[in-house]
This record gives structure tokens, sequence and C-alpha cells, in this order.
């Protein structure tokens, strides 16, 4: 993991293997993120885990970021004096399946709800990227970088928008490579409305990897952003 602290070395180290040992189905983006909580808590690597993590909106803005909107960021762990940041996307395609409550089987519940709106969520996940950006730029010295995080069921993800999209700049496409510089909308809708244009400082690359969890296909990619290199370096 050359490139990065040892504080992103190993959260990255340890959001992989939360993905990759999940077992059950978690029903949306919140559950998600408390079980990841649950489990960075429970490793013994990190001083201190938070979730909703709040940055006001004057301070943001002061290092460009674009949004009216506060940062409240999924999880920040600290090790010592030093800080990272974990951004938190689940976009699914619709689940039903049997469940035990209570030693009792429920038959066809939705466990995962189908999300529509992949040009918007597309653009929230590199949004993550650069608000991770903003951060480690509003404290130097104190965050390490971070690490932004998809885990889906959802394929559009993994090969990206067709050609022409409005959401061209904002594709997650597998093997992607040089995400950089300006994101911007193809041309201007009524969805691109309150999304705004922002900019990269990073250099960034797409892996996708695939796991199993409760035997239905998943995926997930991280990106990381690192203090120590404007490069990405991919699991």
């Amino acid at each position: 993991m050359a490139g990065k602290s040892a504080l992103i070395a190993g959260l990255t180290e340890d959001v992989t293997a939360f993905i990759e040992r999940q077992q059950e189905l978690m029903f949306n983006e919140r559950d998600f993120q408390m079980q990841l909580a649950v489990a960075l808590r429970a490793c013994g690597h990190y001083d201190d885990v938070d979730v909703e993590y709040f940055i006001p909106n004057a301070l943001a803005t002061s290092r460009g970021y674009e949004w009216s909107s506060d940062l409240r960021l999924d999880l920040v762990v600290r090790v010592g004096e030093e800080y990272a940041v974990v951004e938190l996307k689940y976009p699914t395609r619709r689940i039903v399946t049997d469940i035990e409550r209570f030693n009792t089987v429920l038959p066809g519940v939705e466990i995962v709800k189908n999300h529509g709106a992949q040009d918007i969520v597309s653009y929230n996940f590199w949004k993550d990227v650069r608000r991770i950006e903003i951060i480690r730029e509003l404290f130097p010295g104190h965050v390490a970088g971070g690490v932004a995080v998809m885990l889906t069921n959802d394929t559009y993800y993994t090969r990206g928008p067709r050609a022409g999209s409005i959401c061209d700049a904002f594709s997650t496409a597998g093997g992607r490579e040089h995400v950089h510089g300006p994101m911007e909308w193809a041309r201007p809708t009524s969805t691109t409305k309150g999304l705004p244009p922002f900019t990269l400082a990073g250099d960034y690359s797409v892996t996708w990897h695939d796991t199993t969890i409760d035997n239905h296909q998943f995926h997930y990619t991280l990106i990381i952003i690192s203090k120590y290199s404007n490069l990405n370096d991919s699991k």
C-alpha cells in the first residue's frame, strides 16, 4: 500500500475485510454505516470511531466546498492525533427473501429496496471523494485522508452509463482511470439543478471487486484519498 499513511492502509484493509466477511444483507445505507462503525470499534485498531461527524458549511466553503449543506461525514476514525474519513454509498436493486425473526421464518420480505437515480448516485459518489479532499485540506497535519466506498448489487455502476449520457463525467465504470480535475454534467437538465460541478484535486481510478452476501452477488469499490499521493492506489 505504498503512498498511504499507516492509518489509511489499515483502514482500507479493515473496510475491505468487513465487506468480504459480511454474511447478512444490510437494509439500507444507515444499516451499512452502523454495522461498519461497530466492526471498526470492535477490531481494536482505533482510539475512536465517530458517526455523522459534523463540519459547519461556513468552514468548508472556505476551501471550495460547492454545496449549501453542512458536512456530516459518515465515519471518522482516529489513531493518536491522526484522523481518517470513510464515506459510504449503498445503492441497491430490490431483494426479496425469507428472514428469521424471534425463531420464526418470515417469507417473502423485501430486505433491500430498489434505488433509481443512478446518475445522481454516481455524482454523489464523486462528491464524497471531493468532500474528503476538502476535509484533508481544512485540517492539514491532522487528517490523513480517507476512503470513499460504494457497495452495490446494481451492475449499472460497474459498467457505467451509456455513451453520451449527461453523467459521463461521473461514471463509476470499472477500469476507469485518471479521474481528475473538473467534474461537470454534459448539459444542464432538471436533474442537474442544485448539483453544481466541482473539481477533484487528486487523480483516481476505479476497480471493482465481487463479493457474496447471503447468496446474493454484490460489487464494491474503494477510492483512497491520501495526503501522501495524488494517485489512487486501489486494492
